[in-house]
């Protein structure tokens, strides 16, 4: 995936045009019908453009980008025309391909406030724990390589176990070239390299002089990923959770360092 020098201090113009090229070259660029105010390659490039500069919020965003673009359709149009393009999204965010060693974590994904949950209707959330207490959502569990891309993930509800949730990863590990997976003290299952218990009676393949460091960059990944706002998710269906997952993961993927 080809890597671009986006930060929020550039100006709002020259982002869009940058990913509105890169979108292009995935997405399609012409209008299937006169109705169609933007092409679905245009309509990608906006919706990537509010993680760049870190806005927490899609629907105050867009509104923002329609006071200098009056064509622009409504938020809400906007909102089911990206819904549908969610699986072409995830096919070039995370494109297969072979590696020698992936590095696999979790992040959790809150729906609401811990006081709210007793209220809230979102299908399929269910309380978890993470390394800040006990949230209600999902997870998002991810492969990343040492570089710092994110090749796979998915999202799964918090109270599934991270190796209960990776193993659906997994199936895909041929496809990605068989590398070797590295993960902490919860993965700790054979096929997996991790640090060793105090119990453990088998080399784990677990290196100090390098597989610490690895894993400190897959923390540093998911700070970067909550200070874009893929926490700060509008989403009232799982379908519209993947959306703002996969923008987050496809706009970190093109501006990776």
């Amino acid at each position: 995936m080809a890597r671009y020098r986006l930060h929020h201090s550039l100006s709002r113009r020259h982002v869009i045009r940058t990913l509105y090229r890169w979108a292009k070259k995935h997405f399609s660029d012409t209008r299937r019908c006169t109705q169609q105010k933007v092409t679905d390659a245009y309509l990608v490039a906006l919706h990537l453009s509010r993680l760049i500069f870190k806005h927490p919020y899609p629907s105050v965003w867009w509104n923002m980008l329609k006071d200098g673009r009056p064509n622009l359709p409504s938020y809400t149009q906007a909102f089911v025309r990206i819904n549908r393009l969610l699986e072409q999204l995830q096919q070039v965010a995370c494109p297969v391909r072979a590696y020698q060693e992936v590095v696999i974590d979790s992040m959790p994904l809150p729906i609401c406030r811990p006081k709210r949950a007793k209220r809230c209707r979102f299908a399929g959330a269910k309380w978890g724990y993470g390394t800040q207490g006990k949230f209600y959502g999902y997870k998002l569990h991810a492969w990343m390589l040492p570089s710092g891309e994110i090749v796979q993930y998915n999202v799964k509800p918090a109270n599934l176990h991270d190796l209960t949730a990776s193993y659906e990863l997994n199936v895909q590990w041929g496809k990605y070239g068989g590398p070797k997976v590295i993960g902490d003290k919860g993965y700790c299952c054979l096929g997996y390299i991790h640090p060793p218990k105090k119990n453990t009676r088998y080399d784990t393949g677990w290196r100090l002089d390098r597989h610490p460091r690895m894993r400190k960059r897959i923390e540093t990944v998911f700070s970067q990923l909550v200070a874009e706002g893929i926490r700060s998710l509008q989403a009232k269906t799982l379908r519209s959770l993947q959306v703002r997952v996969v923008l987050a993961v496809l706009a970190h993927n093109l501006t990776k360092p």
